[in-house]
């Protein structure tokens, strides 16, 4: 199939325009495409895993569209045809950005020549480890290897932005509390960063956060303290329940994934389950709300008002993944999200609030690429200065 024909195709099917017929002939070609097992090929599609993240992300997307199907085999077929589309718009290196506004606007290389001249590398592996001492270390700097030795436990660095911590005396748990010592990670605008702690759990910290907790957890709780945004795997362990403390609020778990946003130029802190349970105490009112996943709690900075809803969990930890999902979002908000992985500022000239976007982004690529992609859209310009960036309606 020519290329002309395969986006006139797919445009028609996002927009909701594509017959019956159409959609069949988008289905014969992905069919075609799997039975001949196409070759993978990186310069025109990018990172393969990277891809079938994106791949899963947009497949969502286009569920979430099509909800309000009455009959459960449409919605079905809606699925799979959404598979074969978002298949081929990667294989064919077409789509990236949606705007969300007055309708859907399929986005391509090949739209107007955008005004960016200049970019923005992208963040990485970057966070100042504090230990108990005062002393500190600058984890991007220190080679790979162990970087101190404290109560019974081992710190040691990876090359793959990791910070492990390794019990190396179990006999230390029985201390009090009154002998912990404590060591705060802390990443930059433009950084992120994982850390093992003692118990085996893993975080994964974003961009402008730190996290404090004790080099050992002794006692019958498991606590840390948390700015900013992370994701957490938490060992279970019945006997020793794991604490978050942050903006607002504290939360409990025995073993769980989730995600905590608490940036306090934010309007709420957020906690999103994936799986297991999480308890979630406001500490303004005293409410507290016990989480399925799938669920979000959200605790307004200004009023105190607590509330629980269903959300799209790939949008939510799709920074710790490896690239932005944004799901009919407003353009202060996504411009606040790049902000913080780029190291940039904002600047806006004219009124964006009613201006709202959906859609993909990669985390490893430049900022030049996302800022384009919206420029493109015809609805505002943008121009970037040093590590100032200007959006103009």
């Amino acid at each position: 199939m020519e290329k002309e024909i395969l986006l006139d195709l797919i445009n028609k099917y996002l927009l909701n325009q594509a017959t019956a017929e159409e959609e069949k002939l988008l289905l014969d070609y992905y069919n075609t495409l799997q039975k001949n097992e196409l070759k993978w090929d990186e310069h025109l599609m990018g990172d393969k895993d990277s891809v079938k993240a994106e791949l899963y992300s947009k497949v969502l997307l286009e569920i979430k569209a099509r909800e309000s199907v009455p009959k459960k085999i449409i919605f079905l077929r809606g699925w799979f045809v959404a598979a074969s589309v978002i298949f081929l718009l990667i294989a064919s290196s077409s789509l990236f950005f949606y705007l969300k506004h007055d309708n859907s606007y399929l986005l391509t290389k090949d739209k107007a020549r955008s005004l960016i001249k200049n970019d923005i590398a992208p963040g990485g592996n970057k966070a100042l480890l504090t230990l108990a001492n005062g002393s500190k270390i600058a984890l991007d700097d220190a080679a790979d290897s162990v970087l101190a030795k404290q109560t019974g436990v081992k710190i040691a660095k990876t090359a793959h932005g990791q910070l492990i911590y390794t019990v190396e005396n179990s006999s230390s748990d029985s201390k009090t509390s009154a002998q912990l010592a404590y060591n705060t990670v802390e990443t930059p605008k433009g950084g992120q960063y994982q850390v093992d702690l003692p118990d085996g759990s893993k975080v994964w910290l974003n961009a402008s956060s730190s996290l404090r907790y004790p080099t050992n957890f002794t006692g019958d709780v498991r606590s840390v303290e948390l700015t900013g945004e992370a994701y957490f795997e938490v060992v279970k362990n019945p006997k020793k329940p794991f604490r978050v403390v942050s903006s607002s609020q504290v939360i409990e778990v025995l073993g769980t994934h989730f995600n905590i946003s608490s940036y306090t130029d934010e309007t709420s802190v957020k906690t999103t389950l994936l799986e297991g349970s999480v308890k979630v105490l406001s500490t303004k009112t005293n409410q507290s709300k016990l989480l399925k996943p799938g669920e979000q709690s959200n605790i307004n900075y200004s009023n105190n008002s607590f509330s629980v809803q269903q959300v799209n969990t790939e949008e939510v930890v799709a920074w710790k993944n490896g690239y932005f999902l944004f799901v009919d979002e407003d353009l202060k908000s996504i411009m606040s999200k790049f902000a913080r992985w780029y190291n940039v500022d904002v600047e806006y000239q004219g009124n964006v609030d009613n201006l709202r976007f959906g859609g993909i982004v990669s985390r490893s690529k430049g900022l030049s690429q996302a800022l384009k992609i919206i420029e493109q859209t015809g609805n505002v310009k943008i121009k970037i200065e040093g590590r100032r960036v200007t959006i103009m309606q």
